[in-house]
């Protein structure tokens, strides 16, 4: 299992502490660990904040370093201040505004050197984290920082040394990325209040921020330093204490006066930390679990904590909000407009969660939603603040969305809500254009091409049933067959689904082990089975129920080593990758096929491996609570593997009792039997009455009651294997798999033998070479087809008793040699020209004027100038050994693009960590020339790229002695 080892000493001194915390007070805060999460990849935070607030109070250890997304991690031992907005769990870093530092060293204002003032040193012994509320001291200054939040506010309490002076320097340059700072303002408006605003640009754009700030002590001394820093001193009193109270609008000042004035009108720290401990135990009273270990316990009560951390509020307690389009607007009375939705993660399990714990917050999040889209004109992917990062696929807010409406929560404009995931569906920048065209996504044209399609036609059935339950016929028939698209993209001939070239042939050379360009923060294994809406469908590509749970189970038993690195891809057992969520449901897809035990094993085994009560117990990116809701929903023993189809599939509880508090205001009991003991379930009845399948709806669970669970030590064989026990599908009768060519058809140079087959035993095959449509009346094939010349290939699979087969459509291509060009070039090398800037394609280089220039040996990086944020254009000639066809290769952590000539050969282009792409040309042998181009944008440099020659079989590096100036 590729994941951080854990001390067992280390894991005995939390336990230690978390004991006697929960001795003192057995209310669920008592269980909270906010440290959980900031050590390996989690990307927590261990600041104060309270459910879903706008304010994230929270120390910042690093600045531009993706282990410290939130700006904290566990292993640092000094920091640069406490900043009042940070990220969860995310994989992308910003925020980290209005950093408060308080400190006993005289302050240079007139430094040259860009910093004028040092990080301080702190121990975690001397740190301290709770559910609202954070203190830490720094040591050398002998300060003692305390925080806390309202909703709006964020709270300081600083107790300075006596004999040294006391000062806080506001400093609206604190960054935690390499931001651009488009405007920043600070001014002193009373003896005890400083005002400002900064706006900025990064991951997402036009973040603009306003804050008021009142301090318990008026001020001795005011100093600015340019409009982005302050140093306020104090005067050292008989408390030596120092609070400040601070205001946060993304509307306006006047905004962040009123938010501090209605929620704090007072100094009494104590009193807000109360009040935030309060609100806490409130909110992590929905759940109370009984049973179960310390560990368990504390496991389950801090993933509660953490999913209720995001979505953040961003409107003001007047109602008024900023949006996507800059514009202030007003909300009706009783609403919230919420931002910070990381959809990709969430729509899995978290959002599914919500439906049944808060269905007021569900529909304010639709109503968010939606507001998104009237600013934009596109549902959001990732919105945060008032703006929009475009980061990751799909357009899961169809799913959200979908999932509220078909489980009758909200009172949103049901017509404006489909219109939008029409809209969104239609215009996606990551290839919805050819998805909708030609039913697949050129995997030689858009990056994560297989992983885009996959997800694309999950949100096209959610839109589907959305539209089928609204009465609209038409519309939900166009939507189901795009939800079926996934097929295109089945090779029977690996079992995996693969990226596929604009002609129809596969993405060559193939390795399901490599991290791959046409995946999202995967190997081919790791998407190998989404396609939650149709797993029966699915099942019939891999040639039915046996050959399909072959496969799953060689998921959690293959080697767990990958070709490429890509830090998202952690908690892996076998292929499958808890760490990142696309494996997220595949443990649960036995109950589809008829064997539950095999669900009901992985998912303790997981519940105990993957998470701990340590810095290191999250084994991969937090992702805004969908790690989290994970533990949660399956250690109460139901999880949503499509949402949208109103099920929760079941498996093993982990404690032996539950008590929920439904969103509708009735209350759900889970009890198990020694759960502790038993694993596999051998019965289950709800309010006495049995479930006789492997899941559970969404109205049986909202009914409230008893669900109880009857467990056994060894598995049950007998309950939930029948298929009428299956969870939902969209196909429910059998289908043939769609055709394979094993042969690659592309560029051949004389002639071309194409074999194809099925996955269904006994189907037969029948194709055509001019381009009709296959019929069961069209040539079968008996053997491989001699191909000699340009044409289209078509071939469908027919069996008796099943659907047939959709119809594979591949263009062989004859090949056609590139002319060299006549010179001769004189002597080895390439040219190059640098660039810097914040490049996010290849086009964006193009934009900027060279830094330098020059000739070296070969293609390379290492002498880049910066270690972030730069670009190179590599020109020159290659010799062409031989006639024939070559295949090129680069690698490259951010982006790469190789034209030969005017002919884009490898697109590369904003790849995702160290990712190959391949391109095949035909060359006839001479002088060529090139174009490479290369940017890195930050964390991971790397650059490298080959050939395979006509005569070769094995892709090999471009040795300098082909490459020449032209």
């Amino acid at each position: 299992m590729k994941l951080k080892a854990f001390s067992h000493l280390h894991i005995i001194g939390i336990m230690a502490i978390f004991s006697g915390c929960v001795e003192k007070n057995s209310s669920p805060v008592g269980y909270v660990n906010p440290f959980i999460g900031t050590g390996f990849h989690g990307h927590t935070y261990p600041g104060a904040t309270v459910p879903f607030g706008a304010v994230q109070l929270s120390p910042d250890t690093r600045r531009g370093n993706w282990d410290a997304c939130s700006g904290y991690h566990y292993s640092d031992t000094t920091l640069f201040g406490f900043s009042h907005t940070h990220l969860s769990g995310t994989g992308c870093i910003d925020l980290g505004d209005i950093l408060f530092r308080p400190t006993t060293q005289t302050v240079d204002t007139a430094s040259a050197t860009g910093s004028v003032y040092s990080p301080a040193a702190f121990s975690h012994t001397n740190e301290e984290a709770t559910a609202g509320y954070y203190a830490v001291t720094l040591t050398d200054e002998r300060i003692r920082a305390e925080l806390t939040t309202t909703t709006h506010v964020g709270m300081h309490r600083y107790t300075f040394p006596k004999d040294k002076p006391a000062s806080v320097i506001i400093d609206l340059a604190h960054l935690l990325d390499n931001e651009t700072i488009y405007e920043a303002s600070l001014q002193q408006t009373d003896s005890n209040e400083i005002i400002g605003m900064r706006r900025t640009g990064g991951w997402v754009d036009n973040q603009t921020i306003y804050f008021v700030a009142r301090f318990s002590e008026p001020f001795a001394s005011v100093r600015f330093a340019g409009e982005k820093l302050a140093i306020l001193g104090f005067e050292n009193g008989e408390s030596n204490t120092v609070i400040a109270k601070v205001g946060l609008s993304l509307v306006s000042a006047e905004n962040a006066r009123l938010n501090l004035e209605q929620e704090v009108t007072h100094y009494d720290f104590d009193a807000v930390r109360r009040a935030a401990l309060e609100r806490w135990n409130t909110a992590l009273s929905v759940i109370t679990v009984e049973g179960g270990s310390l560990a368990d316990k504390t496991n389950f009560y801090t993933a509660l904590y953490h999913s209720l951390i995001v979505p953040n509020t961003v409107s003001d307690v007047n109602g008024q909000y900023r949006r996507h389009d800059q514009t202030i607007r007003q909300l009706p009375a009783g609403q919230t407009q919420y931002s910070t939705f990381s959809t990709w993660d969430t729509f899995r399990a978290w959002h599914p969660m919500m439906t049944l714990l808060d269905t007021t917050l569900v529909d304010n999040m639709v109503r968010s939603l939606l507001n998104m889209y009237d600013a934009s004109g596109e549902l959001p992917i990732w919105p945060l603040a008032s703006g929009e990062t475009g980061t990751m696929i799909g357009y899961h807010s169809a799913s959200i969305i979908a999932d509220a409406y078909l489980k009758g929560i909200g009172h949103f404009d049901a017509e404006q809500a489909l219109q939008a995931m029409m809209v969104s569906s239609e215009k996606n920048k990551k290839g919805a254009d050819y998805y909708i065209r030609n039913g697949f996504i050129p995997s030689n044209i858009k990056r994560e091409s297989v992983s885009c399609l996959l997800e694309f036609a999950y949100d096209d059935w959610c839109i589907a049933r959305m539209a089928e339950r609204m009465g609209k016929t038409d519309i939900a028939q166009m939507y189901d067959a795009r939800a079926q698209q996934y097929v295109h993209v089945f090779d029977g001939s690996t079992g995996f689904f693969r990226g596929k070239r604009m002609d129809g042939n596969w993405e060559t050379p193939f390795n399901p082990f490599e991290v791959g360009r046409a995946y999202t923060e995967a190997t081919a294994w790791q998407y190998r089975f989404f396609v939650p809406h149709d797993v029966y469908g699915m099942t019939q590509l891999f040639g039915g129920k046996e050959a399909f749970a072959t496969a799953l189970d060689s998921l959690f038993t293959v080697d767990s080593q990958t070709v490429g690195e890509l830090s998202d891809i952690t908690g892996l057992i076998g292929q499958y990758a808890h760490g990142n969520e696309p494996s997220h449901h595949m443990a649960y897809l036995y109950n589809y096929i008829g064997q539950p035990w095999k669900t009901q094993e992985m998912t303790r085994r997981l519940l105990k491996e993957m998470y701990h009560p340590t810095p290191e117990g999250i084994v991969g990116n937090e992702d805004c609570g969908q790690m989290s809701a994970w533990y949660i929903l399956t250690s109460l023993g139901i999880y949503p593997v499509c949402p949208g189809s109103n099920e929760f599939v079941l498996t093993a509880p982990l404690f032996e009792k539950a008590t929920l508090k439904l969103g509708n205001g009735k209350t759900l009991t889970i009890f198990a039997n020694e759960p502790q003991r038993n694993i596999y379930i051998h019965r289950v009845e709800l309010n006495g009455m049995p479930i006789e399948t492997t899941y559970i709806t969404y109205e049986q669970l909202m009914q409230g009651g008893e669900l109880r669970f009857t467990l056994s030590a060894k598995p049950d064989k007998t309950w939930g294997t029948s298929e009428k026990a299956a969870p939902y599908s969209y196909t429910n009768e059998p289908v043939v798999s769609i055709p394979y060519v094993s042969t690659d058809l592309n560029l051949f140079l004389t002639d071309v033998r194409a074999s194809m087959g099925t996955a269904t035993p006994g189907a037969e095959i029948r194709y055509t070479l001019d381009g009709s449509e296959p019929t069961e009346h069209s040539p079968r094939y008996e053997h491989a087809l001699l191909i000699d010349r340009t044409l289209p290939l078509k071939a469908k699979a027919f069996k008796a008793g099943f659907r047939p087969s959709r119809t594979l459509s591949i263009e062989a291509t004859k090949a056609v040699l590139r002319e060299p060009i006549s010179a001769q070039p004189v002597r080895n090398g390439v040219a190059y020209t640098y660039h810097e800037g914040v490049f996010a394609r290849i086009a964006d280089i193009k934009k900027t004027t060279p830094r330098a220039s020059g000739t070296m040996d070969e293609p390379s990086i290492k002498n880049a100038m910066r270690p972030d944020h730069y670009g190179y254009i590599f020109t020159g000639l290659i010799y062409a050994p031989e006639d024939g066809v070559y295949t090129f290769r680069t690698r490259s952590d951010d982006g790469s693009m190789l034209l030969i000539g005017e002919e884009k050969v490898v697109d590369n282009d904003g790849s995702h960590a160290a990712i190959a792409a391949t391109g095949m040309i035909a060359l006839k042998r001479g002088y060529h020339p090139y174009t490479l181009f290369y940017f890195e944008d930050y964390e991971g440099e790397h650059l490298e790229w080959g050939w395979k020659l006509p005569s070769s079989q094995d892709i090999t590096p471009i040795p300098a002695s082909a490459l020449f100036l032209r």
